[in-house]
């Protein structure tokens, strides 16, 4: 099949639509990652720090974390942020100050895990640079074809079509998410983490067991951060959509 034949421009708007998401989540991520996704937040109005408080003083391997002030918790997140993106670096160093001098905030098992997050982001943020490139090639052929076949038949046509975009999106977004319900939230992020992480690594911890866990009300914090990473994905989807057409669009 030819490159500029009309099935191809459909495959390539197709395209062109769900790796524009995929990026755009991308840079959500990283701009929630500068605001430390929310934690403070999270922390005084999610449940956070009532978690702390009923949990800390039962964690069998860490004492006095739930003395420990908003900033210190809020520091210490912004730490292991730091760090997951830095690949791993600074999560030994994470420490905080109790009546009895200096407690680490991290176990072995803990640091490890992370250190498997800090290694899927390095992972993640090498596939967007080649995504990236694909959806440049994408923009640039079809651009093309649209140029072309202004030039042909004198027709006017925008870059993307904005109906179309968004019924490819509600469709797409719905069957995800349906899917997710359908089999349950938690089983999905359980798989998921069997299916990334490596199978001799821990990633599941109790919070009588961890800090980390604790102080993240693992995995609620992980599910407030996942639906606003979609609306701000979503919303760089429309920005960038706009900007393409205002740009590329035959005229």
């Amino acid at each position: 099949m030819r490159p500029f034949s009309p099935n191809m421009i459909g495959l390539y708007r197709f395209l062109w639509v769900w790796l524009t998401l995929l990026l755009a989540l991308w840079f959500g991520w990283h701009l929630l990652a500068q605001f430390d996704f929310l934690y403070p937040v999270w922390h005084d109005y999610a449940g956070i720090s009532q978690n702390i408080d009923k949990y800390a003083p039962l964690n069998h391997y860490r004492h006095d974390f739930e003395l420990t002030d908003r900033e210190t918790r809020f520091a210490l997140f912004h730490g292991i942020v730091e760090a997951i993106h830095n690949h791993g670096q600074g999560l030994k160093e994470l420490v905080y100050q109790t009546r009895n001098g200096t407690v680490s905030l991290l176990r072995h098992s803990e640091i490890v895990h992370l250190q498997d997050v800090a290694n899927l982001i390095d992972f993640v943020n090498h596939l967007a640079l080649v995504l990236g490139t694909v959806w440049l090639v994408i923009t640039l052929l079809i651009w093309s074809k649209l140029s072309a076949m202004k030039r042909e038949k004198r027709i006017k046509q925008s870059f993307t079509r904005r109906k179309d975009s968004l019924l490819n999106l509600t469709i797409g977004l719905a069957l995800s998410i349906g899917g997710i319900l359908l089999i349950g939230a938690q089983k999905v992020f359980y798989q998921l983490h069997i299916w990334v992480f490596p199978a001799n690594h821990q990633w599941f911890f109790y919070y009588e067991h961890s800090l980390m866990s604790t102080m993240m009300k693992a995995p609620d914090l992980f599910a407030m951060i996942a639906i606003t990473l979609l609306i701000l994905g979503l919303a760089f989807f429309v920005i960038i959509q706009l900007a393409i057409n205002a740009l590329l669009s035959t005229r």
